[in-house]
């Protein structure tokens, strides 16, 4: 079934039963599950997200799209509570139910400046779609505790893009937060983009503010139904509320 998205979507959204093609076990509690959605994967743009059923659950949960295939879709997901535990035990043949693509894209045709991508956790997922169809190749900060929490880095380096990488215990890169990392780093010429936990993206941000640099964050906040019906993502953006899930996720930095 095929609805038309909100004015500031790139795309129709869809919710359909989809066929899981493989959930695989990445590292730790981390999982990547990829399902059959051929009209989904041709109009998914970077920074959009789907609601993903579990078996058993009443609700859905929000995945932000990793990978787009010719007609497939993939997720990164961490295991954090039942429901992304049960989510781990699906076997490929299984089916889910999946509505999206959902949210508002990040601003990535015909930008001139050299981007900057500022990742922690699963917000790997989300800039990692967006460094695939950047024209501009840049550089990629990724923070996580420890190496064993580290995903996707020969992905980036095989895209071409340069990887800078910060583990709170120095098991890996920069001791310390990668944060103080991009601070180091970050030239007059770059524009960022960035996702993962909200400490870390505000610090981004402040930076961000400071240089008097072009930015855009994908806010992740806990959804009920991904199309702004629950407010339940509600979060205060400038001087009024706004639905994470409708109005965003992507927001520029200087309304944040």
């Amino acid at each position: 079934m095929c609805f038309d998205v909100n004015s500031k979507s790139l795309a129709k959204r869809y919710d359909i039963s989809a066929r899981i093609k493989s959930n695989k076990h990445v590292c730790l509690s981390f999982y990547e599950i990829i399902v059959e959605a051929p009209e989904m994967a041709r109009s998914a743009q970077p920074g959009q997200f789907c609601m993903v059923s579990v078996p058993n659950s009443y609700l859905r949960r929000p995945l932000s799209i990793y990978k787009s295939g010719k007609n497939t879709l993939s997720f990164l997901y961490k295991i954090v509570g039942k429901g992304t535990e049960v989510l781990a035990s699906l076997r490929p043949g299984d089916y889910i139910k999946v509505l999206g693509p959902l949210g508002a894209s990040y601003p990535y045709k015909d930008i001139g400046a050299i981007p900057v991508l500022v990742a922690g956790g699963t917000g790997i997922a989300s800039v990692h779609f967006l460094a695939s169809k950047l024209k501009n190749k840049g550089v990629l900060f990724y923070g996580a505790k420890t190496k064993k929490e580290l995903l996707c880095l020969s992905e980036f380096k095989k895209l071409g893009w340069k990887v800078f990488v910060a583990t709170e215990d120095g098991s890996q890169g920069f001791k310390g937060f990668v944060t103080d990392l991009m601070k180091e780093k970050i030239k007059k010429d770059n524009i960022v983009y960035t996702c993962g936990p909200t400490p870390m993206m505000k610090k981004v941000i402040e930076t961000v503010k400071d240089l008097k640099l072009k930015g855009y964050a994908s806010l992740e906040e806990k959804m009920a139904c991904g199309i702004g019906n629950c407010q339940g993502c509600a979060v205060k953006i400038g001087d009024e509320y706004k639905m994470v899930c409708k109005d965003g996720p992507v927001f520029s930095m200087d309304l944040l």
